[in-house]
């Protein structure tokens, strides 16, 4: 019993320390993307006078992440396929730069 604090203390700390290091996951780049989609589809709408979402994400991967040399950024690379007017569906790579933030992740320009 007399060694249940610091266990408790050595496991906990190792909590804290795996939740900072860690990179983000699918999930949460593909959040990122596409609020800079809805974005970019909200400024379209503006100056086309249009209704409706002109950029579509249909497909998302995240390849890998990377850590910025002299940097707590990541820069990681994604495969996305986005629908578009006239165009079609677009398959790229692209890179990601993120950072974390004070509630999560979030884009670095």
């Amino acid at each position: 019993m007399k060694y249940m604090l610091p266990i408790t203390i050595i496991f906990m700390s190792s909590l804290v320390l795996t939740g900072c290091s860690r990179e983000p996951s699918q999930e949460e780049l593909h959040a990122l993307y596409q609020e800079q989609i809805k974005q970019t589809n909200e400024l379209a709408t503006r100056i086309m006078q249009q209704d409706g979402e002109i950029m579509k994400v249909t497909r998302f991967e995240k390849l890998d992440c990377n850590k910025v040399d002299k940097s707590k950024d990541l820069n990681c690379r994604i495969n996305v396929t986005v629908e578009m007017p006239f165009l079609g569906a677009q398959t790229n790579t692209a890179d990601l730069r993120v950072a974390k933030g004070e509630s999560g992740w979030v884009l670095v320009d």
